[in-house]
């Protein structure tokens, strides 16, 4: 009956009972959506951000990389073009000349190949840049010797010294111009010392000794300069970028909240709470009815207290306007009384369920609690550290697990109906709050009849598509949606409309957890990999085992066999992908119309809750 089922006035989400859409019904989930109703969903556009932002400080640096290979080899090969047509007007020693035009033909030949290499960036890898340098080398030290080790030539030399210290490889970045450094001052050592003959273009032997060796040690510490200059600038550009990337993951994350809480803004600013209601000073069984916490479109949550006992107790009601509905009333009084069969700590207490005398209306009185619900606390703080999320989760599948052996789906989890409730001198706990829309299974009776019901950011995708059965599984994909959002901070589906958001719950994979949260457990991911797969039968047989294997994961414990299903799932849907049309940026046709619906016209309504 909405987020009327703890005794605070609550923000619930843009869907809410009573408030009503149509869409065409829902298609099986292994067909096309058409391309001719709706927009495409907001997230479906070129370049996912939430993904895009993560990758890119590897891309960008593969891409920055993969660029400057390119345009050096474009230079190399024009001094290589330039060499070779000089060396015919330079003379010099035969056999050197010969020497001097191979290893140019050579250079070139590998400048070339690098850039057509690095056309591609993802086919730039450091195997390839290393050969690059390795050639360029040896080049350099057949110019230096040809020319003379005292000539310009080492000036060149110093020009590829700085970039390939600029390499992502390390092995690239130091290996290259240490050999060229090293390399170079041993040969220019030798000839200068006499020990081989100077047949160079610019005899070292005609500069004085002091000159000479000073020059000699001056290449290498000129070389060793670029080198640290080079890796400064690359330094410097990885912490721009790294700050550019957390900006951007900073962004997304709040663009994700806001939506959210615009939602639960809508419904606020349509609620029509006060101090005293229409019940306000009835009798509800033994209860007396004070003022009004709550109001939804259907429901009413009134303080009260036990005149028995003096204790305080919160009573929902439906409201006067649906009372006419008999069958309405009938499921009201079913499901409560379902509900109260429930046993332990963190579900609400139900203490009756009955109907007032006055008027007949039905009321569930339950306990009233003290603090906050999930969604105030991930406003509060954004999102939650691993180890909260773990208790978390441990005492909302304990809910779960006793609601599932009482055959019940609850088919409405999310932040705001899971409460940390103060217990006094004992620590918090979480309770699961609002059955008003749970199903009976094996049942078609609900409160809610045909109607798809939940909050479209948590709802399964069965109960988003229609049609299909809901069961305590669908739970387990609600749950695993609420931990998402709770360790990421975002919720795993949004968008500025209801249809856009049902699409991405039916065909879309959320951005890759670990993306959002940098160094984020990879068994964790896993856990939610398996919680949020598409096809009921692929996820965990409970939240209880769901919770078991996302503490084992905190621990880097997880069950193999969990790993290899995983890699089964995100094999066929990866992390960001559309199940039509593709990854990171690329749109599967159509939108919540003609992803979740279908072509035939038919309609369903929705439940808004």
């Amino acid at each position: 009956m909405g987020d009327l089922g703890d005794s605070t006035a609550r923000g619930g989400p843009a869907l809410q009972e009573g408030e009503e859409a149509t869409l065409p019904r829902a298609v099986p989930s292994d067909a096309p959506p058409p391309m001719s109703l709706g927009r495409l969903p907001a997230d479906d556009v070129p370049g996912d951000l939430a993904a895009s932002v993560t990758q890119s400080s590897e891309l960008a640096l593969r891409r920055q990389d993969a660029a400057r290979a390119r345009g050096f080899a474009r230079v190399v090969v024009v001094l290589c073009s330039a060499g070779l047509v000089s060396q015919y007007f330079l003379g010099g020693v035969l056999w050197l000349r010969i020497a001097f035009a191979v290893a140019l033909v050579g250079l070139g030949g590998v400048a070339v190949r690098t850039w057509r290499v690095a056309r591609h960036p993802i086919d730039y890898s450091p195997p390839v840049a290393r050969v690059f340098g390795s050639v360029a080398v040896g080049t350099s030290l057949v110019v230096a010797f040809y020319l003379g080790v005292l000539s310009p030539a080492p000036m060149l030399v110093v020009l590829g010294v700085s970039f390939f210290a600029m390499s992502d490889d390390r092995v690239t970045a130091f290996g290259v111009p240490a050999l060229a450094a090293g390399g170079y001052g041993l040969l220019a050592a030798l000839i200068a010392a006499g020990v081989i003959p100077d047949e160079g273009l610019m005899p070292a032997l005609s500069v004085e000794t002091t000159p000479r060796f000073a020059a000699v040690l001056l290449v290498p510490v000129v070389m060793g300069l670029a080198v640290w200059q080079a890796r400064v600038t690359r330094r410097a550009t990885l912490d721009a970028l790294d700050r550019a990337v957390a900006a951007m993951r900073e962004m997304r994350t709040r663009e994700a909240q806001l939506e959210e809480a615009n939602r639960d803004l809508d419904f606020l600013m349509r609620m029509a709470s006060g101090r005293a209601g229409p019940y306000t000073g009835l009798m509800a069984g033994k209860y007396a009815i004070r003022h009004l916490i709550a109001r939804g479109a259907m429901g009413e949550v009134y303080a009260a207290t036990d005149t028995d006992g003096g204790g305080d107790a919160a009573i929902k009601l439906l409201q006067s306007s649906m009372l006419r509905d008999e069958q309405l009333v009938a499921r009201f009084l079913r499901e409560g009384e379902a509900v109260s069969k429930l046993e332990g700590p963190n579900v609400v207490a139900i203490y009756e369920v009955g109907t007032l005398g006055s008027n007949g209306a039905p009321y569930i009185a339950m306990e009233l609690l003290r603090g906050h619900d999930l969604a105030w606390h991930l406003r509060q703080r954004g999102a939650l550290p691993l180890d909260e999320v773990v208790a978390l989760g441990d005492q909302v599948a304990r809910a779960l697990e006793a609601a599932r052996k009482a055959g019940i789906v609850h088919r409405d989890l999310k932040p705001q109906n899971l409460f940390l409730a103060q217990q006094n001198a004992a620590a918090p706990l979480w309770k699961i709050l609002d059955f008003g829309v749970s199903r009976l299974a094996g049942s078609s009776g609900t409160l809610t009849m045909d109607l798809i019901v939940g909050t479209p950011g948590y709802m399964s995708p069965e109960q988003a598509a229609g049609g299909k059965e809901v069961t305590h599984r669908s739970d387990v994909f609600s749950f695993g949606a609420v931990i998402y959002r709770a360790l990421t901070g975002q919720p795993p589906f949004s968008g500025p409309d209801t249809p856009q958001i049902l699409y991405q719950v039916v065909y879309r994979s959320p951005a890759r957890p670990s993306h959002l949260v940098p160094g984020l457990p990879p068994d964790v991911e896993i856990v939610l990999a398996i919680a949020l797969a598409k096809d009921p039968a692929e996820r965990f047989a409970s939240a209880l085992e769901m919770a078991e294997a996302l503490r084992s994961a905190s621990r880097g414990a997880l069950d193999p066999s969990f790993r290899v299903h995983a890699q089964t799932l995100l094999a066929a849907l990866p992390w960001g992908h559309s199940s039509y049309g593709g990854g990171d940026g690329e749109s599967g046709s159509g939108s919540v119309g003609g992803g979740v619906g279908g072509s035939g016209g038919e309609v369903v309504e929705i439940e808004v809750d």
